[in-house]
């Protein structure tokens, strides 16, 4: 069983029998279907079924392969959810993962000074694009999304004008050094390492005091031992409500930003401690996806 099938509106579903009709439904009647060549008698194929209320892009991912002789096998299934917002980035690049027809996609980010590991959705548009020879394209806007079977939601944090522009200078600056540093430039690494220490001395000084939360308003830290899963805190945008169209279980689909990362994360409202509201933070580990553009 899947673990993140729960954060779409299943969490009753425990065992495969359980699965079945939603399995048998999500193929019988999906809401858009991908077939893709993939060799010279075999095509990829690819389904997907919404299970959000008013047809949100919400539900279960199946991806399986189709032959010459219309014989079908489906090699395995992921529950989704589709951001909003187009991402830029300067390279990102694809891996095929060695167990099945599923993609990771890899991208560097200035942001957060570190890489971002994400799953690829769009698996059928990213094999075409390899059959077509077209892989070699430079890739550059992701939408971000995740699943979460867990979180809580913290108070904001007030600032008034000047201290977001004072912040936002401070930012645009890290971020060109960050890009120095990456070039070699030993002084953007010198002063990097010297606001690091900074930071570290305030910090010390501030948590004797205060609220770890109060004084780190967002973070974005890889979590456990798979390459995609993160655990966030992130301001919340915007709240939309889903109610699972199979099983009425009710969804939040909170809009995030997080470092000037923005994604849409889906979880149960059974698993989400405290109410969502605009202004206020979201906190809890991801399942990070994400839809490129080819």
């Amino acid at each position: 069983m899947h673990s993140y099938l729960r954060a779409i509106g299943f969490s009753e579903i425990k065992t495969r029998k359980l699965l079945e009709n939603v399995y048998v439904s999500s193929l019988k009647t999906p809401n858009r279907k991908m077939i893709t060549t993939t060799g010279i008698d075999t095509s990829l194929i690819q389904f997907e079924k919404d299970f959000g209320s008013n047809r949100e892009n919400m539900g279960l991912t199946l991806v399986g392969e189709f032959d010459i002789n219309g014989s079908l096998s489906i090699e395995h299934y992921f529950p989704y959810l589709k951001g909003d917002t187009y991402m830029e980035f300067e390279n990102i690049a694809v891996e095929k993962q060695t167990d099945k027809e599923s993609y990771a996609g890899v991208c560097e980010d200035y942001r957060l000074g570190m890489t971002l590991i994400f799953y690829m959705l769009n698996i059928s548009d990213y094999a075409k694009s390899k059959w077509l020879n077209y892989s070699n394209r430079n890739l550059t806007r992701v939408k971000f999304s995740g699943l979460s079977i867990g979180g809580t939601i913290l108070l904001g944090v007030m600032k008034d004008e000047s201290q977001q522009i004072y912040e936002e200078k401070l930012k645009k600056r890290r971020n060109h050094l960050l890009a120095e540093a990456r070039e070699g430039n030993t002084d953007a690494i010198e002063s990097l390492t010297l606001e690091e220490m900074d930071t570290y001395t305030t910090v010390a000084g501030r948590v004797r005091h205060e609220d770890i939360m109060s004084i780190v308003e967002t973070s974005f830290m890889p979590c456990g031992v798979e390459c995609d899963h993160y655990m966030i805190t992130a301001h919340i945008l915007k709240v939309a409500t889903i109610t699972n169209s199979y099983s009425k279980e009710l969804i939040y689909n909170l809009s995030l930003k997080c470092n000037d990362i923005y994604l849409n994360v889906a979880i149960n409202a059974k698993d989400l401690q405290g109410e969502p509201a605009v202004g206020r933070r979201f906190r809890g580990e991801i399942w990070l996806q994400g839809h490129v553009q080819i």
